[in-house]
């Protein structure tokens, strides 16, 4: 893996900045792609306003890319409400390009990001595997949902190898998005008094960012890859007691309390996400339990507090 040029869009988000941190780590030639450079950014980069369709091939050819990570695109159905045929063009248009200079260049590998969103609810909170219904219920998890469609059958017709992850609730150092865990963090340390919702009818399924990443270079890592679209998650249900007594664990003095009216962030109405899939297939398994995720998270956000 050392001598493929690999190309990771989103940069400036949560997961495109660990991903291009860590294949940089393992002696990979990385080009970094977003908007514009994040602050610090020391990679190669080319700026893209998605969904401009000529920018991918100018970045393949350039940099000789072989493998893509695509983490670009809108993050979550927080953001861009006021603008459903922005997301479209963004998520869809964008993937639509990427696929078609993918088909063109010969591109070696694709990893991209689907969302446990594209699933929707489901109210009976069973197992959901990857071949469970997909139900989005807004436009940002119907964009992820089309676009597995979409990388499916450009694998099956035209031999792309692009897979998707359907990752659950991404967090920690780096994710600046609406997030429970980080502004638990935040009110514990300012000394205010934090109420989350443990609603019965969702569940919370943390993934820490390292976990992540982990599962991209798995994935890229394998020869051949028997499915295109894989849950990436903790294995496991997290309830806000489980996030509250995490929180005080590095943080004792922590007030957070449940609470009906409380905080739903970061909660999906669905039963929990199998990861069984990528443990078959590339040796997935998360390796971050909640405490050791907040500890982390509390420690990048104690860094960005000193640097104002």
């Amino acid at each position: 893996m050392s001598k493929d040029s690999v190309l990771v869009t989103g940069v400036g988000g949560l997961i495109g900045a660990a991903v291009a941190s860590r294949f940089a780590q393992r002696g990979c030639a990385v080009v970094g792609m977003d908007r514009s450079p994040p602050p610090g950014f020391k990679l190669p980069f080319m700026s893209h306003d998605l969904p401009d369709p000529h920018r991918w091939y100018q970045v393949i050819r350039e940099h000789r890319v072989n493998k893509i990570v695509h983490a670009g695109g809108v993050s979550g159905p927080m953001l861009l409400n006021d603008s459903p045929n922005r997301i479209v063009q963004i998520n869809l248009d964008g993937l639509t390009g990427l696929l078609e200079a993918a088909r063109i260049e010969g591109i070696e590998r694709i990893v991209g990001f689907s969302s446990v969103v594209a699933y929707g609810d489901h109210p009976d909170l069973s197992e959901i595997t990857e071949k469970s219904w997909l139900n989005p219920s807004s436009v940002y998890g119907a964009t992820k949902a089309a676009g597995d469609a979409l990388v499916n059958a450009y694998y099956l017709s035209h031999g792309v190898d692009m897979v998707t992850f359907r990752v659950a609730g991404g967090y920690g150092p780096g994710r600046i998005t609406p997030c429970l865990i980080r502004l638990l963090i935040e009110d514990a340390l300012a000394g205010r008094k934090s109420l989350v919702c443990e609603d019965p009818h969702r569940t919370r399924q943390y993934i820490f960012v390292d976990d992540v990443v982990d599962a991209v270079v798995q994935a890229m890592g394998q020869p051949k890859l028997p499915q295109r679209t894989y849950n990436i998650g903790p294995g496991v249900l997290h309830t806000a007691s489980d996030v509250i007594n995490a929180l005080k664990a590095c943080l004792p003095n922590a007030q957070a309390e449940i609470d009906p009216a409380g905080m739903r962030w970061n909660s999906f109405g669905i039963g929990l996400l199998s990861i069984e899939a990528a443990r078959r297939d590339f040796g997935f398994e998360p390796a971050t339990d909640l405490v050791q995720g907040v500890q982390k998270t509390l420690e990048w956000v104690l860094q960005r507090q000193a640097q104002r």
